[in-house]
């Protein structure tokens, strides 16, 4: 194989990038320099470029077999001699830009276009420094010259190998005929995992011991060479229903390397509370991390562990995860067995290790199959199969070299290239892990030339990173990545949007989706760890992160390069970096000895070539100097969590090439002063702080911008609509402020020719008085580009909306929001809106109708560009929608999403499309649920099938005109439906489920009904719930409850159960329904106040967690026992009992009712709001001391005392006492305790447990202690 800079430096330096350099170059030296020598010079190089190529041929195609340092080096000289011309011509292009700027500047004081014409033309040809940049010029085409030259010397070696020919004649083989594509896709699978898929689900539910002794935490690992699933096999146990029915707490944490437990602690605590914790050292971070998992039965999975030889490192990482509850379970995926081995020593536990070995042949066979012949016509692939057997024997049962490899032949879809790959260049692949990254490295080596460069550059980031598509699409263009192609209508962003898709459908790169409810929360893109060892491989020399610069030496010839940077000393090791063209930087610490600001100053000022600037500091950092000098610079992102960058901003106004600026911080308020801002005239993507935008002023002279973020129009000159006249790139915008807006100047925005743009916030902010019809007009005359795909109204006063909102004008529109429109009655028919997916309508506080009716005549398919004419009266549409039939098309066809909020007004909705996936309905008059399409046989042209729904969430809340659910979609073939959750919540009116309840809906995971005390009974004696059922609550269902209570039996599925305020509720079910309860983990029951009996409770061998709050008669009617006197009962009972994580109480007597009475093993105990408990249940907590490690007691006003017993819960760590304001004095506290909180309690007991007090002694030993803290 060729050596790696081989690869990179003729990919990077393709001839159609210095034919175009050379044409430019010579441009400039003919116009200004007025040279005849040049002339030939120019005409040699352009003969000698497809010699140039040839070479460029022999690397791609892999045919050097051994390693050439002289070709190396000339590859090396010719890049160098490239970018060397390329940044001369790029100072020649600055200098231009600058002198445009201030030309434009000075037209606009003296306000004269003729003076703008002549001046202009005068300083372009004036101010071109001949004996500056254009000898530097010139110098660098001679450079370009000579290094090209020198590609004779290579010529033989290029016809030995015999490249140019078999390339070639390659090309004539493979002519022939394209396949015949299908539309029909192949559904995400997983191949081949399911036996050890089986072992670890078996290894993670098995019942732990029941001695309290026994340690809590297990440790197991996946052990398996990169891209053999041991992530994929991860994820499927993660998303395991019967491995999530076992947890308190699942955690998914991406480890990489290099292993720090600071970074990873982060991590496990943010995928617990889905926020960034608020701490940053490891002690902080350790309190928190305890908190979270006290006594809670949690999965943790570390996915792609190396960390073998720093055992200090598992030590504290894995320090705070010993107090979980009993099961608690650690699963590493690795490479490495010895990484399990040392993660268990850290510990003093055995592992457990499930190797893979990769898939059976038969197994990688369908999964190749599945990427090389997806959506293709399979009579058209029978010749291919059987070379796709001896594929698959060569890639040693890896899942990640089938899915590449299947997926680059999917391309090439030809039998001779096929059969060349397969003779040629597999011939002598080796087994094992070795061939594996020679499948994806031939992968890799077919990929085109620009995907190659974007593929390299991704080694700059750390393993497991996501990659958002703009964020990454951006800095690829900061660093000269994308090309523009021959098509210059389509954009840089467009073009390397495209890479990043193609690297995805080649599976360089996976794509994934964050949901929530249905809704998409976050889009990223991730790289395989092997394939991120590829991408380091193939850019050594290039490309380069590193973790702390130690003694390690950094290449001369990295173009790109990330570090942290803990002491100004090691800035010195990048000041030879002459060549750089990327630097992702990251400061953290706080150098005291040297500020890090004037150090990294001086390195930049050696870093002339430089495209991208990424700047994170974790510590004082200011911007420096420096950085106005970078004329190259294209792209900058500063971050700093101690000092703003903002109030530096005016160093960056001379940055004339600069494409993107991003600021990520608060601005705090401050004044800035943001004059210079629009000399940025390359300037495309702005990301910077709420609010700083609307201190640019003139932001209309930034003529490139492509997103403009909350852009509020003031009443002033520079601040107005006008600016956005000559924005004609613009792709997002967001105006806020539309109140301010003058109706002379809304043509002056000139939206409707802003072709480029996707995006269109229109906000208004006040409803301030103002002449009738001008909100109307005003909208009217903002009308976008028929390309619009996203459109946000928001504040809008007018009473009605534009006639290019509803009819088919919009015809890319994919998403609408309609917020808080006061004054809109009657919203149109959208059905023409066919490319619509989601719809948001919220605050339209006299919204009545929507949607109108057809005639009988009107026969027009549902997926038709159609105007639809506003109906008379809403009395009119309210009437037709009684018939369900092909009358009707109000809603958009392929409409996915529903969201209606806030419409008082709005009694009836038209019928749902087939294709509807959420619904969410909350503070509406809706008297009744629309119906949904389910046949269009007599309608041409229907995208769905009879009978078939795709509804998936369906949420109605607080809909108090509500009364039946009859007669709506939840009716409708309710057996067909894909619905898995269902909330009704607070709808005070509804009296009538369906006829089944619930239980035609045979898919349902999740089941809400709260707060609708009107429900009456079913009269016939039917079973209302689903047995897919997993979540149920119940709160205040008037006469259903005990029905609903009732079907309970046999939900095998059932996780969690919530049920409260059930006033008729007496008795929990039978022994025999909660038996049928086999997973049931959570239950909680709250103010249910005529229970007085837990029925089967015991029965509950699953249950973990249980809450009993407000359910006074419990203790009043049952007979009331002390627990045992004896610590060490029957081995009956203890068998038998309640093995509960946690018991949130509000009564201590509750403790006296069994089966609380027989409980032996509660993790955790929260006592709460009892005002008559004196003392606390001693002998249960005795009973139940060696396995009680947290305990909680709040607002106990009657509480005298503590015991003295207390020093017996020898695994007691953390104990809490919030207002209890009698306890006086604390007894001898446990020496296990590490954690104590005292809060809103006696002055006296707060003063004896301070330091020195008469109970620090008692104390003293306890590692975290707050006195009088907030809780």
């Amino acid at each position: 194989m060729a050596t790696a800079s081989l690869v990179f430096a003729g990919k990077a330096v393709a001839t159609p990038v210095i034919s175009y350099m050379l044409n430019k170059a010579f441009t400039y030296l003919v116009n200004y320099w007025r040279t005849e020598d040049m002339e030939s010079v120019k005409a040699e190089l352009l003969k000698m470029l497809p010699h140039v190529q040839a070479v460029f041929d022999a690397v791609d195609w892999d045919n050097i077999k051994e390693q050439s340092a002289g070709l190396d080096a000339w590859l090396w000289q010719l890049r160098d001699a490239v970018e060397e011309a390329e940044d001369s011509l790029d100072e020649l292009d600055y200098h231009r830009l600058k002198e445009e700027v201030k030309a434009r500047d000075e037209q606009e004081a003296s306000g004269s276009v003729s003076k703008l014409k002549g001046k202009l033309i005068r300083k372009l040809t004036k101010h071109v420094p001949k004996n500056g940049m254009l000898k530097r010029l010139k110098e660098s085409v001679e450079g370009l010259h000579k290094a090209i030259a020198g590609v004779k010397d290579f010529m033989g070696f290029v016809n030995k190998v015999g490249v140019v020919n078999h390339f070639m004649d390659y090309e004539l083989k493979m002519k022939g005929k394209q396949f015949e594509t299908s539309s029909r896709s192949t559904a995400i699978e997983v191949f081949g995992l399911e036996k050890e898929k089986d072992i670890m689900i078996k290894w993670l539910t098995e019942p732990t011991g029941n001695d309290p002794a026994d340690t809590n935490l297990r440790i197991f690992t996946i052990v398996g060479h990169g891209g053999f699933g041991k992530t994929t096999l991860a994820q499927l146990i993660y998303n395991e229903k019967k491995v999530q029915c076992c947890f308190d707490i699942c955690i998914w944490v991406s480890v990489s390397s290099p292993f720090d437990a600071l970074t990873i602690t982060e991590g496990i605590i943010e995928a617990i509370s889905k926020e960034a914790p608020p701490a940053n050292t490891l002690e902080a971070l350790h309190a928190i991390l305890e908190d979270r998992l006290i006594s809670k039965r949690f999965l943790l999975i570390l996915d792609n562990v190396w960390n073998d030889n720093d055992m200090d490192g598992w030590e504290k990482l894995l320090a705070p995860l010993r107090i979980g509850g009993a099961g608690s379970t650690i699963l590493l995926t690795t490479r490495l067995k010895s990484v399990g081995d040392m993660a268990g020593y850290a510990l003093g536990l055995k592992v457990r290790h499930l190797k893979l070995d990769g898939l059976l042949e038969k197994d990688v066979l369908m999964l190749f199959n599945k990427h090389a012949f997806s959506g293709l016509n399979i009579d058209c692939c029978k010749n291919f199969h059987s070379l796709g057997e001896q594929f698959v024997k060569k890639i040693s049962g890896c899942p990640l070299a089938a899915k590449v490899l299947g997926a680059h032949l999917r391309d090439n879809m030809k039998y001779m290239y096929w059969k060349k790959i397969l003779q040629e260049d597999l011939q002598n692949l080796q087994l094992g892990m070795d061939g594996v990254i020679k499948v994806l490295s031939l992968s890799y080596h077919h990929l085109p030339s620009n995907l190659q460069m974007c593929f390299r550059y991704c080694s700059i980031f750390p393993q497991g990173y996501r990659f958002g598509k703009k964020e990454l699409v951006e800095m690829w263009l900061g660093s000269g990545m994308i090309l523009q192609t021959t098509d210059e209508t389509e954009s840089l962003e467009d073009i390397g949007g495209g890479c990043l898709d193609e690297l995805a459908r080649k599976s360089f790169f996976e794509f994934t989706s964050e949901k929530k409810e249905g809704v998409v929360l976050e889009e990223y893109y991730a790289m395989h760890d092997v394939l991120h060892d590829l991408a380091q491989a193939v850019s050594s020399g290039e490309c380069l992160r590193v973790g702390v610069i130690r003694s390690m030496k950094i290449a001369k010839s990295v173009r790109h390069l990330s570090v942290r940077i803990i002491n100004s000393d090691h800035l010195k090791e990048l000041c030879h970096l002459n060549n750089l063209r990327s630097l992702v930087i990251e400061f953290v610490g706080d150098d005291s000895s040297t500020n890090y600001s004037i150090a990294f100053d001086e390195i930049l000022k050696s870093f002339k070539s430089l495209r991208l600037l990424s700047i994170t500091a974790k510590c004082w950092f200011d911007m420096p100097d420096a950085v106005s000098k970078l004329v190259h610079l294209r792209y900058i992102s500063l971050f700093s969590t101690k000092r703003s960058f903002l109030m530096s901003m005016h160093k960056l106004f001379t940055l004339y090439h600069l494409d993107t600026l991003k600021i990520m911080e608060y601005s705090e308020g401050k004044m800035l002063k943001l004059n210079g801002m629009s000399n940025l005239v390359s300037l495309r993507n702005l990301h910077v702080p709420y609010g700083t935008i609307s201190s640019i002023p003139r932001i209309g002279k930034l003529t490139c911008l492509e997103y403009l973020d909350a852009f509020s129009v003031q009443k002033k000159v520079g601040y107005t609509v006008s600016e956005l006249k000559n924005l004609a790139q613009l792709r997002h915008l967001r105006l806020r402020e539309i109140q301010n807006v003058d109706l002379s100047e809304v043509l002056d925005a000139n939206l409707k020719e802003k072709k480029q743009m996707r995006t269109l916030s229109l906000h208004w902010s006040s409803h301030e008085v103002v002449a009738e019809n001008t909100d109307d007009l005003v909208l009217d005359n903002f009308q976008p580009h028929t390309d619009l795909e996203e459109l946000y109204i928001i504040g809008f006063s007018g009473t009605k909306f534009p006639f290019w909102m509803t009819n088919s004008y919009l015809e890319n529109i994919v998403l609408l929001k309609i917020i808080n429109c006061c004054k809109i009655e009657h919203l149109p028919s959208l059905a023409s809106l066919c490319s619509l997916k989601n719809l948001y309508l919220q605050n339209l506080s006299v919204l009545a109708s929507m949607g109108c009716v057809l005639h009988e005549c009107d026969k027009i398919p549902i997926g038709c560009s159609h105007s639809f004419q506003r109906c008379p009266s809403s009395i009119d549409i309210l009437e037709g929608m009684d018939d369900i039939g092909s009358k009707e098309f109000s809603f958009p066809p392929h409409l996915s999403t529903l969201t209606i909020r806030g419409c008082p007004q709005l009694m009836k909705l038209p019928t749902l499309p087939s294709m509807l996936k959420q619904l969410k309905i909350e503070k509406s008059g809706l008297m009744l649920l629309p119906k949904m399409y389910q046949n269009y046989n007599d309608i041409e042209g229907s995208l769905a099938s009879p009978n078939e729904s795709q509804l998936t969430n369906v949420f109605i809340d607080d809909c108090l005109n509500l009364t039946s659910l009859l007669q709506c979609f939840l009716g409708q073939n309710a057996s067909h439906m894909s619905l898995k959750g269902l909330r009704i919540n607070q709808c005070e009116k509804l009296e009538h489920l369906p006829p089944n309840g619930f239980m035609g809906l045979v898919n349902l995971r999740m089941l809400e009904v709260l707060d609708c005390s009107m429900l009456k009974d079913i009269e016939m004696e039917v079973k209302l719930l689903p047995s897919s059922l997993e979540q149920l609550s119940i709160k205040s269902c008037g006469e259903l409850e005990n029905m609903l209570i009732d079907s309970l039996a046999g939900l095998e599925a059932l996780t969690f159960l919530e049920l409260t305020n059930c006033r008729h509720l007496i008795s929990l079910p039978s022994v025999k329904t909660f038996e049928t309860l086999t997973v049931l983990r959570i239950l909680k029951l709250s103010e249910c106040p005529e229970l007085s009996s837990l029925g089967g409770l015991q029965c509950l061998k699953s249950l973990r967690q249980l809450t009993i709050c407000g359910c006074c008669n419990l203790t009043k009617i049952s007979s009331l026992q002390p627990p045992s006197q004896c610590w060490s009962c029957q081995e009956d009972t203890i068998e038998n009992s309640l093995k509960l994580g946690t018991l949130v109480i509000d009564d201590h007597s509750l403790l006296f009712v069994e089966p609380l009475r027989s409980v032996r093993f509660t993790r955790r105990l929260s006592l709460l709001d009892d005002p008559i408990m004196t003392s606390l249940p001693e002998q249960w907590l005795l009973q139940n001391r060696m396995a009680l490690w947290i305990l909680w007691i709040w607002n106990v006003k009657s509480l005298q005392c503590l015991p003295s017993s207390m020093i017996d819960l020898c695994h007691l760590k953390s104990f809490t006492l919030f207002n209890a304001p009698l306890v006086n004095s604390l007894p001898d506290m446990p020496a296990s305790l590490s954690d104590l909180t005292i809060s809103s309690c006696n002055t006296t007991l707060v003063e004896r447990c301070r330091k020195g007090g008469y109970d620090w002694s008692k104390i003293a030993h306890v590692p975290l202690v707050r006195i009088n803290a907030p809780v």
